[in-house]
């Protein structure tokens, strides 16, 4: 009977945290999915694993006539792969879900084994919106068969309201993209966390966003530039329970991270965009240095495994100044018409770039043959991680190369899209859209690991993978 107080100590230190990455899945809005077959769910699956994603958080609005269909192949696909998913239902679109037709949807899919559980108990539950109407959220928890873990994002309501309200375990934020032209801090995130007082946060870690689709009234762009780079610093320094990418596949908003499917970009004709602002855009270089990242990140900032030295660079392929805005505007500025800032304004002319590397090395960047010596803005404090730079366009134009190198010998070469004032293929508007290309070196590294993040979390909860190993010995001493 001694042990129980010791014992209890222990498990509670194992589990006060279990550190996971979502990624937001589009599986029938508006065409984002909508030809999906079992093999392109077990391709993504498949693909999201091998970033060392945990799980889908399925957006599903109500009324769409396939969101069955695609549900049940979703989770038989992730149940035959060992992946999991849960229901993230889209409050924010009209028609609206009435609170039988979420309960049934529940129902049918919470207890399946593919199903996202809380700690490994509860099945999670979110939604994108929704809080103007807790009252139908305490009808469904009070109806539903199965009881659930519910962590909405609820941002529109403010944090302080959202998190009084009686009816949530905890909240996801949705604020994932800096104001104008400032790079993104963790002020809303840390507003979260201390309205939260301990109950679980889901981090929004999001890429880039430009949108124009008319049929949406949408028409707007938050600057991306060194946010995916700063953003995955932040998720080391809050140290979340959960992060969330924003998202694996919506095309229309440009923020996706996963594989480009050519028969799922229907929203650009459905939206009536002037131009499809995703073709031959590929952000799949933007996984590269997941594993390292998730992994530093599900450790407390504490370890991550690196296997291959590589580099990945981002960038717009179209100047600023280059071409028609298309009337886009600043996202936090959309409002405001004609005396909103255009795009050009927020948006560094840059080529942005990311390396990982077991010790410092050089980076080099080609604009059309004309070669810049490039620097690094941010590197990890130990010599092995995550290095950071960029370099201006300064006008020139053309192929893009971005090289990395150490004692003269060459350890990756990414070659990208060129730079172009012409943007006739794009019905003369500018593509504020990011272009993403990565190189990984051919030799593996010795797989050292990493015992420092490039800007390791000062959070008291890095310590728990530590508390719990103490704990264990004490308890293995007693027995």
């Amino acid at each position: 009977m001694k042990l129980s107080p010791l014992l209890g100590l222990f498990c509670a230190a194992g589990h006060a945290q279990a550190r996971a990455v979502f990624a937001h899945f589009m599986p029938e809005k508006v065409a984002n999915a909508a030809n999906f077959t079992q093999d392109t769910w077990a391709n993504d699956i498949k693909i999201a694993q091998e970033a060392h994603i945990d799980a889908f958080a399925l957006n599903i609005g109500y009324g769409l006539h396939n969101y069955l269909d695609l549900l049940n192949d979703a989770f038989t696909v992730a149940h035959r792969h060992n992946f999991s998913m849960f229901l993230s239902f889209d409050m924010g679109q009209d028609p609206k879900w009435p609170a039988n037709e979420i309960i049934h949807v529940i129902d049918n899919y919470v207890t399946g084994t593919a199903y996202y559980r809380h700690r490994g108990d509860k099945p999670l539950v979110s939604t994108f919106e929704g809080g103007q109407n807790a009252s139908l959220w305490r009808n469904v928890r009070n109806n539903t068969q199965s009881e659930f873990f519910f962590l909405p994002d609820w941002t529109s309501l403010g944090i302080k309201a959202a998190a009084a309200s009686p009816v949530i375990d905890g909240l996801m934020s949705w604020t994932a993209w800096p104001a104008g032209a400032h790079a993104m801090n963790t002020s809303v995130d840390e507003a979260y966390v201390d309205a939260l007082a301990g109950r679980p946060y889901i981090m929004p870690v999001s890429p880039w966003f430009y949108t124009n689709l008319p049929k949406f009234k949408k028409n707007w762009a938050w600057r991306g530039d060194e946010l995916w780079y700063n953003r995955w610093q932040q998720v080391l320094d809050i140290d979340p329970e959960y992060v969330e990418i924003i998202t694996w596949n919506d095309y229309g908003e440009s923020h996706y991270i996963g594989p480009m499917h050519e028969d799922d970009l229907g929203i650009f004709s459905i939206g009536h965009a002037p131009f499809n602002y995703a073709e031959d855009m590929p952000h799949d270089g933007w996984r590269a240095f997941l594993p390292y990242m998730i992994d530093l990140y599900k450790s407390g900032g504490e370890d991550a495994s690196l296997e291959s030295e590589g580099v990945v660079a981002w960038y717009r392929v179209n100047p600023g100044s280059a071409c028609s805005s298309g009337n886009t505007t600043a996202g936090d500025e959309s409002g405001k018409g004609k005396t909103a800032s255009s795009p050009e304004t927020i948006f560094q002319d840059h080529i942005f770039y990311t390396a990982l590397l077991e010790s410092p090395a050089d980076v080099r960047v080609s604009i059309g043959g004309k070669e810049t010596k490039g620097s690094w803005t941010d590197t990890p404090d130990e010599d092995e991680g995550m290095y950071y730079g960029s370099v201006p366009l300064d006008g020139e134009t053309g192929e893009v190369i971005v090289t990395i190198s150490r004692s003269d010998k060459t350890i990756a070469e990414m070659k990208g899209k060129s730079i172009t004032t012409d943007c006739k293929a794009n019905g003369g508007f500018n593509n504020w859209n990011a272009w993403v290309g990565s190189a990984m070196a051919e030799d593996k590294t010795s797989g050292n690991s990493s015992d420092s993040s490039p800007k390791k979390s000062s959070s008291p909860s890095t310590s728990r993978p530590t508390m719990a190993l103490l704990l264990g010995m004490v308890l293995w001493a007693w027995l």
